[in-house]
């Protein structure tokens, strides 16, 4: 049986991760996190949309002006967005966005196909980072996951406090370097700077 973690703890935990969340990640850091969430059994591949896994010895993101972004596989093969659910190649594991349970669409392309999000962080708890444009600047959004089967849900405060309430263990992603940032914000800044940089799951 699950143990749950302590009210008092598990309150403490969410303020650091609301921190740790809207605050900056250096590029050092993230591209650490980027590299140590890929899977490790093939080094480029895609997944279909009935689960079929295509592996390849290179795979390339291609982007253009007047091009739409696409992947090319061993210098010849195009694959499109529409066509995968699923990729990785030497830069980081991405997912699309039709596989997630919530959150708004989005067709940022800034490091990875348009409408795809970056795995961040593997384990008990996968967190993805997908790019979407306020008017302004792309930002980022994060989603969670629990396990490799579960479903990809915007990140809030109320979906971190569930799956840690049933996953204890996963507390210790949190409290070490994944997400290192300043976290000396209060909470009333937190929230102001929530809506630019966190999805909430209203």
């Amino acid at each position: 049986m699950k143990q749950s973690l302590p009210a008092a703890m598990l309150l403490c935990i969410l303020i650091a991760m609301t921190s740790c969340f809207t605050s900056k990640i250096s590029p050092e850091q993230r591209k650490s996190d980027i590299e140590s969430s890929k899977e490790t059994d093939a080094a480029c591949f895609v997944k279909m949309p009935d689960g079929t896994v295509k592996n390849y010895t290179s795979l390339k993101l291609v982007t253009g002006v007047f091009t739409s972004p696409y992947l090319l596989a061993d210098d010849k093969i195009r694959i499109t967005p529409a066509e995968i659910v699923a990729y990785q190649n030497k830069d980081h594991y991405s997912v699309s966005q039709t596989t997630f349970t919530s959150g708004r669409r989005t067709c940022a392309a800034t490091e990875t196909l348009p409408g795809f999000a970056v795995r961040i962080a593997k384990g008990t708890v996968n967190v993805y980072c997908k790019k979407r444009y306020n008017g302004d600047r792309a930002v980022d959004e994060y989603f969670v996951q629990t396990g490799d089967n579960g479903n990809i849900v915007a990140y809030s405060e109320k979906v971190m406090s569930e799956i840690l309430t049933t996953h204890p263990e996963a507390a210790g992603l949190f409290k070490g370097k994944k997400f290192t940032g300043s976290q000396q914000n209060s909470m009333q800044a937190n929230s102001q700077q929530r809506d630019s940089r966190v999805v909430m799951n209203k």
